[in-house]
């Protein structure tokens, strides 16, 4: 425990992200905000009934319970294979079950007021597999180096065009600002787009995909007050999306 616990406790001194968020000048209310984390996907330890599961921790001598948001199959088997067998209640009994994240946000509220434990906190497991690329876009982006440690860590990464670009929903066939939890999908979006030119001697900057923290991330759905941040939509990454399909097929 003595490796992991300094970075447990760097991580769980960060609180719930959406709980911390000032709602001044917002542009969208926070049912809308609430609406767009809704196709943020992540797995958490949960009881039979699908209640998230806290595990507790001796963190430099501090008991902390920890629920647990992971944002990937990969943050699954690193929760599973890193983190959890050092808990102090690590034989319990648990299944991973999908949320969305203000459903998660919601749950946890709830469960939190219901104990009236004021040691419990909540962490975010962010995507390992996109620790590399999210590094070297937030250094491109300004980021301090000495820092990007700390955020990645705390913070799982929501990919966006930078500019911003069009994508329509032929459901719908409604327009929005595609956004992604994962890179390769953000990537395969931007590189399809078309550069469209006034004239031949323009100037057009091509989009680029943009790495944001996600507490940056809500507190600027919050907070925002430019008009095309209600169109912004986060797509489901496709591991999440067929982690679900998977256990639907074994349901029927």
């Amino acid at each position: 425990m003595k490796i992991f616990a300094s970075s447990l406790l760097a991580i769980s001194s960060l609180a719930n992200p959406i709980q911390k968020i000032d709602f001044n000048m917002a542009t969208l209310t926070p049912k809308e905000v609430e609406t767009k984390l809704d196709s943020i996907i992540i797995f958490t330890p949960t009881n039979k009934d699908g209640t998230p599961k806290s595990f507790e921790f001796d963190v430099d001598g501090n008991k902390k319970n920890i629920y647990f948001a992971a944002f990937s199959p990969s943050a699954i088997k690193f929760l599973n294979e890193k983190v959890l067998p050092q808990s102090e209640n690590k034989n319990l009994k648990y299944s991973y079950s999908p949320k969305s994240l203000s459903k998660f946000s919601s749950l946890i509220k709830i469960e939190k007021e219901k104990s009236k434990n004021d040691k419990s906190d909540v962490i975010y497991m962010p995507d390992p597999d996109q620790k590399d690329i999210s590094k070297k876009l937030l250094l491109e982006q300004g980021y301090d180096e000495g820092k990007l440690d700390n955020i990645l860590q705390n913070n799982p990464i929501v990919f966006c065009p930078n500019p911003t670009i069009n994508a329509r929903d032929t459901r719908t066939n409604s327009s929005y600002i595609p956004c992604s939890t994962d890179y390769i999908t953000m990537k395969g979006l931007v590189d399809k787009v078309k550069i469209k030119k006034k004239y031949f001697w323009s100037k057009v900057q091509k989009p680029k995909v943009m790495a944001i923290p996600l507490s940056q991330f809500i507190n600027t759905l919050r907070t925002s007050d430019e008009d095309n941040i209600k169109e912004i939509k986060v797509i489901p990454s496709p591991s999440s999306i067929k982690i679900i399909n998977q256990a639907n097929s074994s349901k029927k």
